[in-house]
């Protein structure tokens, strides 16, 4: 039998993954950082509501809610000001008008201190668990914290692109993990 083909396959158990640590996120003092975002557009003439507030593992985004005459890109070219009004840790920002499906407008500050995101709870979590396809992967937490995966027998390619130090080749390797994980060879 070549290549072993009279073997029986087992999935690798999940317990030989390493469990989370407690490390928590420093995303600094959110309702002090809150404040400055709404402090700093009013000195621009820009009145808006911070409506949520979600805690991701590298960024704290900011949701803002503001008057209907108030042009995006007004509050999209106070980035540099807002960077460092809210002592930005990498000394930027990232604003997003608006948030995909809301009427919102988000302003992305880095943590202090990153998160991790460890691999273990993500291939165990209900969006791995809902999918049934065997090529599905997990891609890792959104802003909000949410797990995602997505199956790659549903896509028609895949580019995986980024700066040095980005994930790049950790997604590949959470990539390959999924699959041992959920199939045979």
């Amino acid at each position: 039998n070549p290549l072993g083909m009279d073997r029986i396959w087992q999935t690798p158990p999940v317990d030989l993954l390493v469990d989370p640590s407690n490390d928590s996120i420093d995303s600094g003092d959110t309702k002090a950082r809150a404040r400055v975002i709404k402090d700093k557009l009013k000195s621009f003439g820009i009145v808006v509501d911070v409506v949520d507030i979600k805690q991701g593992p590298s960024v704290t985004q900011y949701s803002l809610k503001a008057k209907e005459d108030v042009r995006i890109a007004k509050i999209a070219n106070l980035q540099g000001d807002l960077a460092l009004a809210l002592a930005s840790p990498n000394g930027t920002i990232r604003i997003e008008a608006p948030i995909p499906g809301t009427s919102y407008v988000g302003i992305e500050v880095p943590n202090n201190k990153r998160g991790l995101v460890n691999f273990k709870p993500m291939l165990s979590s209900q969006a791995m668990k809902v999918s049934k396809s065997k090529l599905s992967v997990v891609l890792g937490k959104d802003v909000g914290g949410n797990i995602h995966a997505c199956d790659l027998g549903q896509m028609p390619h895949l580019l995986v692109a980024g700066a040095t130090g980005s994930g790049k080749s950790v997604f590949l390797h959470n990539a390959i993990f999924s699959l041992l994980f959920r199939a045979s060879p």
